[in-house]
């Protein structure tokens, strides 16, 4: 199949998401992939030009040897308040474009802004749409004035979607509330690369080299978190307790974000090198970082952006075999449930909770690596979900014929 994929996020430096492991697969199964996708971290004008001209790349594919991913960034002005309103009118000329060149099979969609004119320009060139959903996206609309248009937005592409995919049961909930038909909403669960994340025992070389580069001592216990710092993160909350916690418990954070700055303030006023930031890391170097840790912790709030999903990094920590502590997320609670090597704590405990689990720790590591052996296999999954799209363009060229 030729597929277009659609986002209002930055392929190459966000991530990776869902997307990045399902495209890249797909690639290597034979079908031919491209991506439009949106500079979300761009520093805007007077930073960058006035107008970023169109980028491409032939092959932008990050995590799968082999896989062959070819990305276009439309051109946009990038004055602040224009740029995201102009990658609208951009991203439907350049997929206009693309549609002419080479008609996709089907129009894969993560985005809000840029989904009303792929949506569209399905709809016009009978192409079938898939919406392909892994948060509630009118929640994390950075501007709280805004987000009551964009949840209209949200609704409408729910409603005209000819499939619509939920990475769990409670956000396929969600969208049908949001007015997705329930026999179009599918659920097709997150994954892990479990050949890359995978146990690492305590006395293996490669983990006493990371920690010893890092500057950790024999008998200091590392607590772990990775990926965008959020304000809603609760990495702060960790920060906190680690200050009343036993001198030999220190945290890695490795990631960047909203909050990094906050995080290199309490490093520098309050906790020296008991607190360790790495910034952002090629995908490559995580599983060594995971593996210099000793518990891995999840403290998300609950919130509107959080309370339906079940993010990535849960079943990367997972398949690494060593305890996990997890905000009770209601997303989260449903997908994994209980005993099966998640332990739950709200942010403010994680600190409490991991010291009293660890003279005990290996048995839930153990339950939650053999979770996602048998649920959360990449591999399965993409097979799973390139079935879900070749279904969707039959029915839909069926229909049209039939109609």
């Amino acid at each position: 199949m030729k597929i277009v994929v659609v986002q209002e996020t930055d392929w190459l430096k966000r991530g990776p998401h869902q997307q990045h492991h399902l495209f890249e697969r797909l690639s290597l199964r034979g079908h031919v992939i491209t991506v439009l996708d949106y500079p979300i971290l761009r520093p805007h004008w007077p930073r960058e030009p006035l107008f970023a001209s169109r980028q491409e790349h032939d092959n932008a594919a990050r995590i799968c040897p082999g896989a062959e991913i070819r990305l276009v960034t439309p051109g946009t002005t990038s004055l602040n308040l224009l740029a995201r309103p102009s990658s609208v009118l951009a991203h439907h000329a350049a997929l206009a474009r693309l549609i002419a060149a080479d008609k996709p099979d089907v129009i894969v969609s993560y985005a809000l802004s840029t989904g009303i004119p792929a949506l569209r320009l399905a709809r016009k060139h009978h192409i079938p749409f898939v919406f392909h959903v892994i948060d509630a996206l009118h929640a994390i609309v950075p501007s709280v004035l805004l987000q009551p248009v964009a949840k209209q937005v949200e609704k409408r592409i729910f409603r005209k979607a000819n499939a619509v995919l939920l990475i769990n049961a409670h956000l396929r909930d969600y969208a049908i509330c949001m007015g997705a038909a329930p026999e179009r909403a599918y659920v097709l669960r997150t994954g892990v690369d479990l050949a890359r994340f995978h146990p690492v025992p305590d006395n293996d070389p490669g983990r006493a080299k990371v920690r010893s580069e890092l500057g950790i001592l024999p008998g200091e216990i590392i607590l772990f978190f990775m990926g965008w710092l959020y304000r809603f993160s609760g990495v702060r909350e960790i920060c906190e307790a680690l200050e009343n916690a036993p001198a030999n418990l220190r945290l890695l954070v490795v990631g960047d974000g909203d909050d990094y700055q906050t995080l290199v303030h309490l490093r520098d006023a309050r906790l020296g090198d008991r607190l360790i930031l790495t910034g952002r890391v090629d995908y490559d170097r995580i599983p060594e970082f995971l593996s210099a840790a000793d518990v891995l912790l999840l403290p998300f709030h609950t919130c509107p952006a959080t309370e339906h999903i079940v993010p990535i990094k849960l079943y990367e920590y997972m398949a690494a075999g060593k305890p996990v502590i997890a905000s009770p997320l209601p997303g989260i609670l449903r997908d994994i449930g209980e005993n099966n090597g998640v332990i739950y704590a709200p942010a403010e405990k994680q600190v409490e909770t991991a010291m009293s689990i660890l003279p005990d720790a290996g048995e839930p590591g153990k339950k939650a690596r053999q979770f996602v052996e048998m649920h959360c296999d990449w591999e399965t999954i993409t097979v799973e979900f390139e079935g879900l799209l070749r279904q969707v363009a039959d029915d839909f060229k069926q229909g049209s014929s039939d109609g």
